[in-house]
């Protein structure tokens, strides 16, 4: 091959930025589009995470040495804590019929399920 038909053949800067304007013209105006799913996903992830490790640190109790280690993982997580509630309900609101309902709605659920965890957590630090 030439250089001609190698520089027509790799990928440039200019044909990425002419592909991406030629899909926005494509699209549909932002306020007639679909919302994403995206957060949900994130939202469902981050309610795992802490309610994994709310149960880490209920199940591994006595391996603690300090009143520290816990403290802070109980702290990060009841602040996550706070955050998830006001944007489970925001994302349960803005999904309100419309495709992703049940995602929503499983991730207000885990959401509830992560924050009534949170009282046992620290109720098997008490002495």
């Amino acid at each position: 091959m030439d250089s001609a038909k190698w520089k027509h053949a790799l990928p440039t800067v200019a044909s990425f930025w002419e592909r991406r304007r030629q899909t926005a013209q494509n699209q549909l105006p932002r306020h007639l589009r679909a919302p994403s799913k995206w957060p949900i996903r994130f939202q469902l992830l981050l309610n795992l995470g802490i309610l994994i490790t709310l149960i880490t640190l209920m199940l591994n109790k006595d391996d603690y040495v300090s009143e520290a280690g816990p403290a802070i993982g109980l702290v990060v997580c009841s602040l996550l804590l706070i955050y998830t509630l006001i944007a489970a309900l925001q994302l349960r609101q803005r999904f309100d019929k419309i495709d992703g309902q049940k995602l929503a709605k499983v991730n207000v659920w885990l959401m509830v399920i992560a924050f009534l965890s949170l009282p046992l957590a620290i109720a098997t630090f008490l002495p």
